[in-house]
């Protein structure tokens, strides 16, 4: 295994603007972008017209048969794991489970023991060498049965896919940057750009080529992940953009909830026009406005059937686990979420800081003078409407609006959830120490098929909920806002910041929060949606998984998927794939700990993009596998930490900047004495034409692994990435103040 390192020394100067004054978000957007280009920054070239490609329209696995067959020592084959209806292995005859022994005449096996999991990706760019409209032979194995077909190979249907834009970052210019350097030092530069028109041609993939609506568009792949796939050396940076423009929303001493929907809706490319918070801040004019809303919510979604609705409602946790999977994306793709999130923008300019406090007032000289708990019930066109006191209250029964003054308050009921027949669901509560208990799916902030907000202005909560709850959007919009003070989060699935074909967002301000979810939470972004959480500070924890076993170990291992998690659907026979969404956890201050599971800590699977940005405090980060900073089959994974001590942990590997199967992982650590322990392929590792891109860049730190790890790629068409920039006693071995780039390029591939 030939080995690709560099060290070189970096000199950094320093820059000054007299005269000029930049506020502390701009300064800190200069310095990273000086840093990118000075560090990682590698022109790219066009990647001009899309060059058409043959395909067969099959999914591939690896299998080791028992018989023997001459000239194959390992007996590695192609399995058929699924075929594509409508393509051309379907016309030839192709079954799942056949095993094609030969092709063209050539046996498809491998004879190297440690590339037998390799065969099925070596067959893959077998077929794209062949001519379009070429004749093929394939010899397979179709139980003990040897047959002989052949299959006329067609155009696969691709479509060039817009990428979202980063101008700023990619404006670099003067000097090429260290790794432009250590490229070209190490004879490395033509792999790098190879990958790079890898990852570019794999932008572009069709989801399900044997649709004939593929060569029209995908709605679902997000401009994002696009832009990443063809510029993933600007990972950190873009994770860095998106995180600024998402807390700016609420930074400002007049937050305004609109702002912020708006900065997460650009994350689906979607573009909302900018809020008004100019309104009459009365009791009345939010009758009026929610009656709006539910008028404009019910106009979108009238261009869904009863029965499709009611197939959304009753299929939306783990939809992709039941037979009307393909359905549902086909219901989905009639929902327009533009539309659903304009719906709903009276509203959401109506929720300012400013405009909360005059409801209060306005409130207080209305009802002021009832002496009473409940001062204000009436059913009305939106539904029930309470008005509570300030002393504590009781809440058992589903509303769609409560005002609550203030007090200890306990709610029994949806707490702002939708439900049929309440597509906009409201709840304001002006403080106190208050307990969320729900006993329903879909509460606490959660909009499906509509709006749920719920807005909670400070005091030490409780919430606990079962699925879909507590700043959950599905098909619509799901927010939780709690203000300063301690927050307890508890929920099973789906909870705590998760988007579908929608956006998702739990907020809280301060505190030392505890958020605790079974699966599938914490900032997941599923198809069409993006799921954000914001915690602004304090001594927090995160803990995610330990309920559904993961397949590959199922004993010992659990799904976690999320705390910053994009997840896709991969196509497989009978399966419509579609690209995954956006999940962002973005935790300002306080040293916090984060525990999962199998896939999460900012890493995404099949055209995902995840998100794990920590700005400050002493950090703890403990996964199983594909978690840390970790692409997994053609998505993104980031994690960024910005400042302190912090400590890294993959039980079993896979993690820590991985990329896998034309995946992106990268890991970037700014300051502070960490230390790394991983199993296997970590600290910047790479397999199947991927990059994994590690960046440590000051203190004594401390990176250990059990195997496979540390600038290394599993094949030659990956490379694995290390960066250490900090004191001479790292294990690294870096020069004190300089730079050391270790790049990795596995040559077996090439024995």
């Amino acid at each position: 295994m030939k080995q690709f390192f560099t060290c070189l020394m970096l000199i950094v100067f320093a820059c000054s603007c007299s005269g000029c004054y930049m506020s502390a978000q701009k300064a800190a957007a200069w310095e990273e972008q000086t840093r990118y280009c000075e560090l990682l920054h590698v022109p790219s070239k066009p990647g001009g017209p899309l060059q058409p490609r043959p395909y067969l329209g099959v999914y591939l696995a690896s299998k080791t048969i028992e018989q023997t067959v001459p000239g194959c020592k390992e007996n590695g084959f192609i399995q058929i794991a699924g075929v594509i209806s409508g393509t051309p292995a379907e016309e030839a005859g192709l079954r799942e489970n056949d095993m094609i022994i030969s092709f063209n005449e050539d046996l498809t096996c491998t004879n190297d023991k440690n590339s037998v999991k390799n065969t099925a990706e070596s067959f893959r760019k077998l077929i794209e060498k062949q001519a379009i409209g070429s004749t093929v032979k394939m010899d397979i194995l179709r139980g003990t049965d040897k047959l002989s077909l052949t299959a006329k190979l067609r155009e696969m249907p691709v479509r060039f896919r817009p990428e979202a834009e980063h101008e700023t970052i990619g404006a670099c210019h003067g000097n090429p940057s260290a790794m432009e350097n250590a490229l070209r030092s190490r004879n490395a530069l033509q792999a790098f750009e190879e990958i790079i028109k890898g990852l570019d041609l794999r932008s572009n993939a069709s989801h399900d080529p044997g649709v004939s609506s593929e060569r029209k568009s995908d709605a679902l792949q997000l401009s994002e992940v696009t832009y990443l796939m063809r510029h993933p050396l600007a990972a950190g940076a873009v994770a860095n953009e998106l995180s600024r423009r998402l807390a700016a929303s609420i930074d400002n001493k007049d937050w305004r909830i609109g702002d912020l929907i708006r900065s997460s809706a650009h994350l689906l490319d979607i573009d909302l026009p900018p809020s008004d918070s100019h309104v009459d801040a009365t009791f009345p004019e939010l009758l009026r406005i929610l009656e709006l809303t539910k008028e404009r919510t019910e106009k979108v979604l009238s261009a869904l059937t009863k029965e499709e609705r009611d197939l959304l409602l009753g299929k939306a946790i783990n939809p992709w686990d039941d037979d009307q999977w393909n359905r549902i994306v086909a219901i989905s793709l009639k929902t327009d979420r533009r539309e659903l999130l304009l719906a709903v923008a009276p509203l959401l300019s109506f929720l300012s800081r400013e405009n909360l406090s005059a409801l209060k007032e306005d409130l207080v000289r209305r009802f002021g003078h009832i002496k009473k708990p409940i001062l204000y019930e009436a059913v009305t066109p939106i539904g029930k409407v309470i008005v509570g006191d300030a002393g504590p209250n009781t809440y058992r029964e589903d509303a769609a609006l409560i005002l609550d003054l203030g007090g200890d308050d306990l709610y029994l009921n949806n707490a702002g959830g939708t439900r049929p027949g309440v597509p906009v669901a409201l709840v304001i509560d002006w403080g106190g120490n208050d307990r969320y208990i729900s006993a329903e799916n879909f509460s606490q902030g959660a909009g499906v098929l509509g709006a749920g907000i719920l807005i909670d202005l400070g005091g030490d909560d409780t919430f606990v909920s079962l699925d879909g709850s507590q700043g959950t959007g599905l098909w619509g919009l799901g927010l939780l806002y709690h203000g300063d003070g301690n927050g307890i989060y508890k929920a099973r699935t789906l909870s705590q910041g998760v988007g579908q074909m929608g956006l998702g967002i739990i907020l809280n301000r301060a505190g030392d929060d505890i958020y605790l979810c079974s699966d599938q939470g914490q900032a997941l972004g599923l198809f069409g949606g993006a799921g954000v959480l914001i915690d602004g500070g304090g001594r927090d924890f995160y803990q995610l998984g330990g309920v559904r076993p993961d397949f590959r170990d199922p004993a010992k291992a659990t799904v976690s998927m999320g705390q910053g998690f994009g997840l896709g659907v991969r196509p497989k026979e009978g399966i419509r794939g579609v690209p995954g969404g956006l999940g962002i956890l973005i935790d300002a201050n306080g040293d916090d700990t984060y525990i999962a599971d199998y896939f999460a800590q900012g890493a995404a699977y099949y055209y995902g993009l995840g998100i794990l940005n920590d700005m400050s405090g002493d950090d703890r980060y403990m996964a199983g596998r594909y978690a840390q900073g970790a692409g997994i089959h053609s998505a993104v994974g980031v994690l960024v930490d910005h400042k302190g001590n912090d400590s890294y942990h993959a039980s079993i590997g896979v993690a820590q900047a991985l990329g896998h199967d034309y995946g992106v992982g990268f890991l970037e650590d700014d300051q502070g004495d960490d230390v790394y322990w991983g199993g296997s392929l970590v600290q910047g590792a790479a397999t199947n034409g991927s990059l994994g891109i590690f960046m440590d860049l000051q203190g004594h730190d401390r990176l250990e692994f059990v195997a496979e790890g540390q600038a290394f790629a599993v094949e030659a068409d990956s490379m694995g990435i290390m960066i250490k920039r900090g004191a001479a006693d790292d294990s690294m071995g870096s020069d004190k103040d300089g730079t050391s780039i270790k790049l990795d390029r596995n040559e077996r591939g090439k024995r």
